[in-house]
């Protein structure tokens, strides 16, 4: 059901021609972003839907199947909502998300490297690996909606897009870690 506050309130640039698919798609978007944050509703309304319908629809009914399919939490379903509407913009919402290919996916994920003197422990590696293995998952749906999840091949493009293994074994640093005399020494104050 749509929620007229925010709806009336909070997307006017998604309400131009007042249509009933835009009530429907809007009502989906809804049911994708409920109990998350105003941000997401309003960066799948007020952003991608105006841009691209198409890609705004397809995140939504992701979301939906997701949801059917597994139980996703609150912070998963953000994450995955933010990464498909970044990879919209991305591609200044041009590309429906079936017309991207494998050099334009590697591209996005390129573009969340840094250099050595940005981020000198690698942590960008743990976003894009991350980011891979969601885009991994939605491509999956997306060629194969039909299939069951487990079931779905992988299509070309996300073949052979590698995980990135960090170069170091451990981010910790050795001052992160504690010692004994720091741990009896926190034992002995905390007993005071």
């Amino acid at each position: 059901m749509i929620s007229s506050t925010r709806y009336t309130n909070n997307s006017s640039a998604a309400v131009k021609n007042n249509n009933n698919n835009d009530y429907i798609i809007i009502a989906k978007i809804e049911n994708a972003t409920e109990g998350l944050s105003y941000n997401c509703f309003n960066l799948l309304s007020n952003i991608i839907f105006p841009a691209s319908r198409q890609n705004a629809l397809t995140i939504c009914d992701y979301i939906s199947s997701m949801k059917s399919e597994i139980n996703l939490s609150d912070h998963y379903r953000k994450d995955v909502i933010i990464l498909l509407c970044s990879l919209s913009t991305f591609f200044k919402h041009t590309k429906p998300f079936k017309e991207i290919t494998r050099e334009d996916l590697l591209s996005f994920l390129g573009s969340f490297r840094k250099s050595e003197s940005v981020d000198p422990l690698h942590k960008w590696i743990g976003t894009y690996n991350t980011y891979r293995i969601h885009l991994m998952r939605f491509f999956k749906w997306l060629y194969s909606p039909d299939i069951e999840g487990s079931k779905r091949p992988k299509p070309s493009v996300i073949q052979n897009i590698p995980q990135l293994k960090r170069k170091e074994k451990s981010i910790y640093k050795p001052t992160d870690l504690w010692s004994i005399t720091t741990i009896s020494y926190s034992i002995v104050d905390s007993s005071k």
